[in-house]
């Protein structure tokens, strides 16, 4: 069982977060409705523009249609209270618009607390009713007279089932409490003194103790009037003229000096039904993505090896364009990629950089046993710049190669690793003489960078127009 937080919210009430009222009006049907604080808030609501619901009075039932849309704009999930002004099984709700509220509760990922007298209703309705786990069922039983209403939420498939004993008119005796998850006990509550009931402590003891018995959790909410707690000297209860951003418990609420405000466990909730066929059609999807990111991943290794062999053949017969006009009909490698693959210079350079990394690091990921273990080759790409250099001391650099082979590192955080592994100097920059240096002086690298360096801050309309100049300063450079 959990404490409850202080709630800050939109209520008062102490065992919720918040209130929200699709219905308003209800009628008197019980002695428990005596002395109905949601009558009195009514009338400070009545005829108020501001307020249209309340623009009848409380005996006629308004349903309100758009105050279904407002627990979606909640983005934090909050405990709440429903229909705290009504009872949303009162005889003048139609079965149809509780079926709306409950299609709320269902798409939401709130927990919603429905407390009903109308426990009949409830328990005849119930099977119609979609119970996802975020809604609790709950019967108000304030007096013995009401032992039944017990028996009636026994019958509803709801994750939680709870009674508010509130206010306690009279002592309910032995009750039994199984398959009940959450008691709230408490006091009857007023400015006038004359008209309130009081409640016994035995009562409550008789409650806790059933609860303590059973193990179930319990939650003492007030005395209702100071006048009523058989503690006098009790430190919860308010003082005269005093304030506090927290709501004060009427009347003080420990009993026997100890403080009782237990919850139920509560299952998180995400808004969504769950499907049995739709979950295992998507299920099957998930596993066709994960099979097909395997045949990418054998596949662009693929690709990266046999663009590193090509480049490597042409090499070993010699330098100069001549040579990948003879064998291939294009001037460079850069040439090929584009004009004989049509795959961009980049991802080319990408691909044949990260399986060159991936034989001389971790040459054992290219096992078919490990071909989950082997990252994209877009997260290998800043390491892949520095692979002679890491090659040369692997010692040096092995903690660095481990953090970046790991699976689930992300491509910042990969970028990060590795220019803190080697850092970049810009202070002073170095002018090249291309003439007499062209040669040691890897332009193809540099443009890369510039490109990426650039491409960050691009608006997406400007990145056809950029890569096209980048273009035009490969042709100049001779890169293409």
């Amino acid at each position: 069982m959990n404490k409850l937080k202080k709630y800050k919210s939109g209520s008062k009430i102490e065992w919720t977060e918040e209130t929200w009222n699709p219905v308003v009006g209800c009628h008197k049907i019980s002695d428990g409705c005596k002395n109905c604080y949601a009558e009195k808030m009514h009338k400070r609501h009545y005829a108020n523009p501001q307020q249209p619901k309340y623009s009848k009075p409380f005996n006629i039932v308004v349903c309100d249609d758009n105050e279904l849309k407002k627990p979606f704009n909640w983005k934090k999930p909050k405990v709440i209270f429903v229909c705290s002004m009504s009872d949303l099984f009162n005889k003048d709700v139609p079965d149809e618009f509780i079926k709306k509220v409950f299609d709320t509760m269902n798409n939401t990922h709130h927990q919603y607390q429905v407390l009903t007298k109308r426990s009949d209703r409830l328990k005849e309705l119930a099977p119609q009713l979609k119970w996802t786990p975020n809604i609790w069922a709950g019967v108000s039983v304030e007096s013995s007279k009401h032992i039944d209403r017990i028996d009636d939420i026994k019958h509803v498939p709801a994750h939680i089932k709870y009674l508010s004993v509130e206010p306690l008119i009279d002592d309910l005796g032995d009750v039994d409490l199984k398959g009940i998850d959450w008691v709230i006990a408490g006091g009857e509550s007023g400015n006038s003194l004359k008209k309130l009931r009081q409640t016994k402590k035995d009562w409550v003891i008789r409650i806790k103790d059933t609860c303590v018995n059973e193990s179930i959790p319990f939650f003492f909410k007030q005395w209702g009037r100071k006048e009523f707690n058989p503690d006098q000297n009790d430190p919860t209860i308010p003082k005269k003229g005093q304030k506090s951003k927290d709501h004060l418990p009427k009347g003080g609420h420990l009993l026997d000096g100890k403080e009782y405000s237990e919850m139920p466990e509560i299952e998180e909730y995400f808004g969504v039904v769950i499907i049995p066929e739709l979950k295992t059609e998507i299920d099957e999807l998930d596993q066709t993505i994960h099979n097909s990111i395997k045949s990418m991943t054998r596949e662009w290794l693929a690709i990266g090896k046999s663009l590193s062999l090509i480049e490597k053949k042409i090499d070993e017969i010699g330098s100069g364009k001549q040579f990948w006009t003879a064998y291939l009909g294009v001037s460079s490698f850069q040439n090929y990629c584009k004009k004989k693959l049509d795959l961009a210079r980049q991802t080319a350079t990408q691909m044949r950089s990260g399986y060159n990394l991936i034989e001389s690091l971790k040459p054992e990921l290219l096992a078919e046993s490990n071909i989950e273990k082997i990252p994209s080759y877009t997260k290998l790409r800043d390491l892949a710049k520095h692979a002679d250099k890491i090659t040369a001391n692997p010692g040096k650099y092995n903690d660095l190669v481990e953090s970046v082979f790991e699976f689930d590192k992300t491509r910042d955080e990969i970028q990060k690793e590795v220019r803190l592994s080697f850092p970049t100097f810009t202070k002073s920059p170095v002018v090249i003489d291309t003439e007499e240096h062209d040669d040691i002086y890897d332009w193809d690298e540099y443009i890369e960078k510039f490109e990426e360096d650039v491409s960050r801050n691009l608006e997406p309309k400007d990145e056809s127009r950029f890569k096209s100049i980048v273009e035009e300063i490969r042709e100049m450079l001779n890169l293409n």
